[in-house]
């Protein structure tokens, strides 16, 4: 595989070139053993290679959690950076993360700072966690921000496992739905067909419309697959486009129970980051421009975007928020924290009360789809149990 690299050496000089290896790790090791320091190396065909190496070179959340506060505890006990990475590549057992490890401790002892060693890993650092470390670098304050940064991801871990937990149930219903369904329209329904075909009774309507749609099923199912894949790409293009994503941004957020429970942990995301990000000394502008670079919704990007432009023309923070899709709460908040000096205080108390909005509203979707689910499952047994036994009652009442 061929990979395209710049770099520099010792007398600062530039240098861009290509080179041969089996992989992205052993192409950097080639590179440095010709006295040069890594500076961007990525492959020639970059897209292919990027999409295999996000389904085969996985770091999980909990991975990187754990990771950041080892790190945070070894550096606040005064361990030298490049040796707590050194250590931390010894016990780390997933390989794609100790190889990058390796490659961190290297570029560090090589002469790059740490945000710049981990900013060529962004499939495993997120743009938000290189700025944080770029900030505690300048600021001398690496250690109070890795441990920050680690109680931070910790929360979103948390909050992420009560959001997954609480549509476990729903979901596994679901799906038992749809398995059952299936095997009714593939191995049940055919063969009580070949058993009505035998007799001249007339049959049931309901029982009529299931052998059309078992019918249907069992004949063009290949159809229903192309519809589906088709219509699941043709939607994905349509919300890649900035008119479709902001439609289908704007819809989420209208849509009952959810929209409220999309709100509340885009909320609870952008105040803890927010947070993060201004008590890690990070300047306003800046936070404002990282937020809404991660933000998912494209109706809070663009409110975000307007309070950028806004805040760059020298006003308050808190006033561009009143007029936005941000709920009072939190600009009146924000305020507070401006003329009380704590706006960090303020963005983490805003992210715990979201979160625990959050944690309400799913509690109680799961409530609401439970009867819903039972009932539905209900309306769809009954439905099975009419169309077979219908015919059968008619055919032994005929005799």
């Amino acid at each position: 595989m061929e990979f395209n690299y710049k770099a520099k050496d010792l007398q600062g000089n530039n240098h861009v070139g290509s080179v041969q290896s089996t992989d992205i790790h052993a192409a950097a090791a080639v590179i440095r053993k010709k006295g040069l320091i890594v500076i961007s190396l990525e492959p020639k065909n970059r897209h292919v290679y990027g999409f295999l190496d996000r389904f085969l070179n996985r770091v999980g959340f909990g991975e990187l959690v754990i990771m950041t506060r080892q790190l945070a505890t070894m550096v606040s006990s005064g361990l030298v950076l490049s040796e707590a990475i050194d250590i931390l590549e010894e016990q780390e057992n997933n390989k794609f993360l100790k190889r990058a490890l390796g490659d961190i401790s290297r570029d560090i002892k090589g002469g790059l700072t740490l945000a710049q060693a981990l900013s060529k890993f962004p499939t495993i650092f997120s743009h938000l966690f290189i700025n944080l470390v770029k900030s505690g670098e300048a600021s001398g304050k690496l250690d109070s921000v890795l441990l920050q940064m680690a109680d931070g991801l910790e929360k979103d871990r948390e909050f992420q496992a009560k959001i997954r937990g609480a549509m476990i149930y729903p979901l596994v219903v679901i799906t038992m739905m749809i398995v059952v369904v299936i095997i009714m329209m593939v191995f049940v329904i055919p063969k009580l067909v070949t058993f009505y075909s035998q007799s001249t009774i007339e049959l049931p309507l309901p029982t009529k419309i299931l052998i059309t749609m078992s019918s249907l099923f069992t004949n063009f199912w290949w159809l229903g697959i192309l519809i589906l894949v088709g219509g699941f790409f043709g939607f994905r293009r349509w919300k890649q486009t900035p008119k479709g994503n902001m439609i289908f941004g704007k819809l989420v957020l209208k849509m009952p129970i959810v929209g409220k429970i999309v709100t509340n942990v885009t909320l609870t995301n952008f105040n803890r980051t927010f947070g993060l990000l201004i008590s890690a000394g990070i300047p306003l502008l800046d936070s404002i421009g990282i937020v809404s670079d991660l933000t998912d919704n494209p109706v809070f990007r663009n409110a975000l975007k307007d309070a950028y432009s806004g805040v760059e023309k020298g006003l308050p923070f808190s006033s561009l928020l009143t007029a936005t899709i941000f709920p009072k709460i939190v600009s009146q908040m924000v305020r507070v924290g401006e003329e009380t000096g704590k706006v960090d205080e303020i963005f983490f108390k805003l992210a715990e009360y979201f979160e625990s909005e959050s944690d309400h509203l799913v509690k109680n979707l799961t409530v609401a789809i439970e009867p819903i689910v039972l009932i539905i499952l209900g309306i769809g047994v009954a439905f099975l149990v009419i169309s077979i036994i219908l015919p059968i009652y008619k055919l032994t009442t005929s005799f």
